[in-house]
């Protein structure tokens, strides 16, 4: 055995297996397996619980039969685990698969509950081969044994045209294996599609209808969730077949698809679309008007060379064509021009 693992190991008398094994050894990671041992000597784990938040090792167990509990010692303390709990099968199906050799299915209250002393006759239990075929028949078995197919209730989704759901699947046994169906059919490959175990359905025209996912363990198949799925503006009436079967009405599962989306259907992209289209605009037209102002800018800066602003303002009158140059007009001496010598006033002697 590893070092840091320790181990116990109990001998229980069950109700249809002669000795059990309700040991469990514990790990240097703090985990706690419970096993049961059949009579040809095979084992069979039970279940696996982590004990502590962080991994440590477990340094020293104590199993308490008469307290129904198993006492862990640690670092930090001492844990006190119960020796079952038989409260998380919530069917007879999985309380059967489970072999638990403390725990046993009982039909009139519809529990899987701790085992009694002495044991009720009409509780169900199966260690030895886990099959909960006869285990949990509600009437005689023929000799074709065929696992159930009905499921024990239906969950009921409706949902708006053209959106995407997601219909988990719980997981509850690590020893099963798990797929999808839709009735007797394939699922549509076209418009759905398995992520992380839950299907993911785009809902359009003709793909409503019951959904199941199966759980086949021990060589018995059981749905473990079904659902009716159909849209709101064309419902869809339940199979005749499914009739006496509880329903549930679940609201529209959330779309979680590569790490988390919102349902299609319950949110619009109408918002977002119009503040892009506005965002765009704007853009746009700050890009329209530095192209503009490059051109006009440069037409004012030729307008101010061909202007020749810096004339004075009497050389920028403009000529006319019919304008005439005008000489000044000959001035005629007069007789008052004329000195007493005989000569003109006013002119100039070369």
């Amino acid at each position: 055995m590893p070092a840091g693992e320790v181990a116990i190991f109990n001998r229980a008398v069950s109700a249809d297996l002669p000795e059990v094994l309700g040991g469990t050894p514990g790990g240097a990671t703090g985990a706690l397996h419970k096993a049961v041992v059949s009579g040809d000597g095979s084992a069979h784990l039970v279940e696996e619980i982590q004990l502590f938040p962080d991994p440590e090792p477990v340094r020293n167990l104590l199993l308490a039969p008469e307290q129904g509990a198993v006492f862990a010692g640690f670092s930090g303390g001492i844990w006190r685990v119960p020796r079952a709990n038989c409260s998380v099968y919530g069917s007879c199906v999985d309380c059967v698969l489970a072999r638990d050799p403390h725990c046993a299915w009982d039909p009139e209250s519809g529990t899987c509950r701790l085992l009694p002393t002495p044991i009720p006759k009409s509780w169900r239990q199966d260690t030895e081969q886990g099959n909960p075929g006869w285990a949990c028949a509600t009437g005689p078995v023929g000799r074709s044994l065929h696992p159930q197919s009905r499921p024990q209730i239906i969950k009921e989704v409706l949902a708006v045209p053209n959106s995407i759901l997601e219909l988990p699947c719980p997981h509850l046994s690590a020893l099963a294996s798990y797929h999808w169906s839709r009735g007797t059919a394939k699922l549509p490959e076209a418009s759905s599609a398995v992520f992380n175990g839950s299907l993911v359905l785009l809902l359009q025209g003709g793909v409503g209808g019951l959904y199941q996912c199966w759980a086949m363990e021990n060589g018995f198949s059981y749905p473990v969730v079904s659902y009716w799925v159909h849209s709101q503006d064309q419902p869809l009436a339940l199979d005749p077949e499914l009739g006496g079967i509880p329903r549930e009405r679940v609201e529209a599962p959330l779309t979680r698809v590569g790490g988390g989306a919102a349902l299609a259907a319950q949110r619009s992209y109408w918002p977002h679309f119009l503040t892009v289209t506005v965002l765009l605009a704007l853009v746009l037209s700050g890009a329209l008007l530095i192209l503009l102002a490059s051109p006009v800018g440069a037409l004012r800066a030729r307008g101010k060379v061909q202007g020749c602003g810096t004339l004075p303002p009497g050389e920028k009158a403009p000529l006319s064509r019919e304008q005439h140059l005008q000489l000044p007009k000959e001035r005629r001496p007069s007789a008052s021009d004329v000195d007493a010598d005989n000569n003109h006033l006013g002119t100039e002697v070369a």
